[in-house]
């Protein structure tokens, strides 16, 4: 990696956001489940993710999503 890259990377901006009680409320709750550090870990791994999805049907995947019984359900985003 470059450093100017690296350096990009380090880079921050602030964003205000406005959320419902109960939406604020979630996020908390996902930062402990998740043993996330801070709300904007939180907010970067969901990125991540969503990401990660949308990329995979983009392509023609699926996610598949299995229970601990064995059941299979097709996720579908967007």
């Amino acid at each position: 990696m470059s450093a100017s890259a690296s350096s990009k990377d380090r880079e921050t901006v602030r964003i205000n956001l406005e959320v419902t009680p109960g939406v604020r409320d979630q996020i908390k709750e996902l930062r402990v489940k998740s043993e996330a550090s801070s709300l904007a870990e939180v907010f970067r791994r969901a990125l991540a993710i969503y990401e990660l999805f949308i990329d995979l049907q983009k392509g023609g995947g699926k996610i598949i999503l299995e229970s601990s019984d064995g059941e299979r359900e097709t996720l579908r985003i967007l």
